[in-house]
C-alpha cells in the first residue's frame, strides 16, 4: 500500500521541530487537538508511535 499522507507528515516534521504539539500548532494555525490527531493518522499508517508522549 502507498504511502498517502504527505499532509500528517509535513505536521510531524513541524512537531519533531519545535518538540512541542502546541508550539506546532501555532506555527501551523491549527488546534492542537487536529495536531494530535495527524500525528494519530500517522501512526495508524506507519504502524508504530513516532513520539513519546510525557504528561
Amino acid at each position: 500500500m502507498p504511502f498517502r499522507s504527505y499532509d500528517t507528515l509535513r505536521v510531524f516534521t513541524v512537531v519533531a521541530r519545535h518538540e512541542s504539539v502546541t508550539a506546532a500548532a501555532q506555527e501551523l494555525n491549527l488546534s492542537k487537538a487536529s495536531v494530535s490527531y495527524q500525528i494519530r493518522k500517522l501512526e495508524d499508517e506507519l504502524g508504530f508511535t513516532v513520539f513519546d508522549r510525557k504528561g
